[in-house]
């Protein structure tokens, strides 16, 4: 994956990242909250943003990787179905392993999006504990 480029529109508060990956290009794309444009970040937005442009291109990955797993799966299916076919020679092995193998990995790539949609979600509660803490910390000092 290849980060390309980044912007931050101060007036709106959008964010927007464009990342490349398997020669396609992904944007992702964070706006402020219209109650939060005081804490508004260009940081915590740009990065918000190439975690959605992340989780796009995955999910990209992950569709090409499935239907290369089904291809291989029907292919399997009708080699079983023939009756010279049999599931024990060395051929069938190789055969069965491959299939596992397109399998797992297309769990892999689901399993990363899964971190990562968790990871964004992690950010945006922790920099709103970070930002009413600070609000806290100022009300008490004034006071």
């Amino acid at each position: 994956m290849k980060f390309i480029d980044s912007y931050y529109d101060e007036s709106t508060g959008k964010s927007r990242v464009v990342v490349q990956h398997l020669g396609k290009k992904f944007a992702g794309v964070a706006i402020v909250h219209p109650d939060d444009k005081e804490n508004a970040s260009s940081y915590a937005g740009c990065e918000y943003a190439e975690i959605r442009a992340t989780i796009k291109a995955l999910k990209y990955e992950r569709k090409i990787l499935k239907e290369k797993a089904d291809a291989s799966i029907d292919f399997l299916h009708a080699c079983e179905c023939y009756k010279d076919f049999v599931k024990d020679s060395k051929t069938a092995r190789v055969m069965y392993r491959q299939v596992n193998r397109r399998i797992a990995r297309v769990n892999e790539i689901t399993d990363q999006i899964n971190d990562l949609y968790k990871e964004l979600e992690q950010k945006q509660m922790r920099r709103k504990i970070i930002i009413n803490a600070v609000k806290h910390y100022k009300t008490k000092k004034n006071k």
